[in-house]
């Protein structure tokens, strides 16, 4: 529908939309081994999405896993705390797996043991 001829101030004139961009895609050249290229392709099948979207979305959560990693983990702890702890002082939660558990535990002794850098 033709629009009337209107003042440029008038408010039923319909203002130009601003135009939005967006990042271009780069396309990148992938060669795998027959083998992988199947394996992949059975994955991507399995989570209803074409080969290329299946290795883009496990490159972002490769990516976001690795700054994950790089982040910087700050603990507090009350004065007189004592400079180490045991696997036993880590309180389990109920119904918490063995080995969710002893990854807890591992994890609780790998901080305790980063040295104050205050």
């Amino acid at each position: 529908m033709p629009q009337p001829n209107l003042r440029p101030d008038h408010p039923k004139r319909r203002q130009p939309r601003p135009t939005v961009r967006t990042q271009a895609k780069v396309a990148i050249t992938l060669r795998l081994g027959a083998d992988g290229a199947r394996r992949l392709e059975v994955l991507a099948e399995a989570e209803n999405r074409s080969l290329t979207n299946y290795i883009e979305t496990a490159l972002l959560r490769d990516l976001a896993r690795h700054a994950e990693s790089d982040r910087v983990i700050t603990m507090f702890v009350a004065p007189g705390t004592s400079n180490s702890i045991r696997p036993e002082d880590v309180i389990r939660a109920e119904g918490e797996p063995d080995e969710v558990y002893a990854e807890r535990q591992a994890l609780a002794l790998e901080l305790w043991s980063i040295p104050d850098n205050t």
